[in-house]
């Protein structure tokens, strides 16, 4: 469900981090501490690339950063928007066939794997969105390898929004105190535990790469989840640990998801970032767009719709292929159920026993072991061995 571009074991990573942590700490002016968070970046950069690859990527930024400035323009942007648009496509996809790219000879694929194209996938929509359709400031050349390329997020996200990225950017960063470095710290640490102790502890003692059999599958389905949830976890706290310490904000990207009691407050909780990319570049443009459209349809219906394609496009963003489509279908269904679900509970009881029957402590425990269950089948899909 995720890969790892960046190895945390690896000298680079933390060399780079307690470089950055003294050259930025003294600096508060927003120009001067963008342009040296750029030299942190092209650092790790040319740390974990070749010259070649290093060369090819700024060039790349470069590129990026003039087709944003013009974006602004309505003829010039839509140009840019249809030649660009099948390019990133196309990269992207290379990058999720990897394997098969590498066999083939398609130049650039160790690349796109090496930077974490997925997530710079991502960004690359979310800062054309709004520089197009909103007038949004385009950023500097020195924000847009910040934007994309943050060393500290290349492992596994999160997907800072370019909103966010710009209110955050052009702020005087908060002075740093002693607590709060140290708290900073321990959420770092935090995160190795969780990797490299508890996670690696379940997957070495519990995981067969699902080749059990009878009730062994079962229990291993449940702690494929559980061990999932620690080790992709575990790489947003080291991440947001270590954006604390450089005075970069760093979107957190879970919040208890195990606990969750339907799949709909599992999304809110489960890969944040992800989740609130999809709500305002797929879900919300689809819902408000067949609304319009559609007035007398039910909302529910449009709900389903826009359900079903956001997470169509979400399996396949994280591997193309029948079983990732099957999981975004399988989470649009049961996205959908709880909907119908709610709307079929409001209409019965009322607002206020509905809510009350919600609070319901036993209610709450079977819907939230159903809801873990649910998730926990849904890897199964993709994890299990053909």
């Amino acid at each position: 469900m995720h890969a790892a571009t960046i190895d945390l074991t690896a000298a680079p990573f933390w060399l780079v981090l307690l470089f950055a942590a003294f050259i930025l700490a003294p600096i508060a002016v927003v120009g001067t501490r963008s342009m040296a968070v750029s030299v942190v970046n092209i650092t790790f950069l040319a740390c974990i690339l070749s010259t070649r690859q290093l060369v090819t990527t700024l060039i790349g930024v470069a590129i990026i950063y003039a087709a944003a400035k013009l974006l602004r323009n309505a003829r010039l942007g839509i140009a840019i928007l249809l030649i660009s648009i099948p390019t990133v496509l196309l990269l992207f996809a290379v990058h999720k066939v990897h394997g098969l790219s590498t066999e083939w000879g398609i130049p650039g694929a160790p690349l796109l794997s090496t930077i974490g194209f997925s997530y710079v996938f991502l960004r690359l929509i979310d800062l054309g969105r709004p520089v197009f359709e909103n007038g949004s400031r385009p950023p500097s050349l020195s924000e847009t390898l910040n934007y994309l390329l943050p060393f500290h997020m290349l492992a596994g996200g999160p997907i800072q929004s370019y909103g966010d990225f710009v209110r955050e950017n052009t702020a005087v960063p908060l002075p740093t105190s002693q607590a709060l470095c140290l708290q900073h710290l321990d959420r770092l640490a935090t995160g190795l535990v969780k990797k490299f102790v508890i996670a690696q502890t379940l997957e070495e003692v519990f995981l067969t790469g699902f080749r059990s059999e009878g009730l062994y599958f079962i229990f291993e389905a449940q702690v494929f989840y559980v061990w999932l949830y620690l080790d992709f976890s575990a790489y947003s706290d080291i991440a947001v640990g270590a954006g604390g310490l450089l005075g970069i904000h760093t979107p957190e990207n879970f919040r208890a998801p195990l606990t969750a009691r339907n799949l709909i407050v599992f999304w809110e909780r489960w890969h944040i970032s992800l989740s609130l990319f999809i709500r305002r570049n797929i879900f919300l443009p689809i819902q408000l767009k067949l609304a319009r459209q559609f007035s007398n349809t039910s909302p529910i219906l449009i709900a389903t719709i826009a359900f079903t394609s956001s997470f169509v496009a979400c399996g396949l963003w994280h591997g193309i292929g029948v079983r990732f489509l099957l999981w975004g279908v399988f989470h649009a269904v049961g996205l959908s159920l709880v909907n119908f679900y709610r709307a079929g509970l409001q209409r019965r009881l009322g607002p206020k026993r509905a809510k009350e029957y919600l609070k319901n402590p036993v209610i709450r425990l079977v819907a939230t072991l159903l809801t873990f269950e649910f998730v926990a089948a849904s890897l199964v899909i993709v994890a299990y061995p053909i």
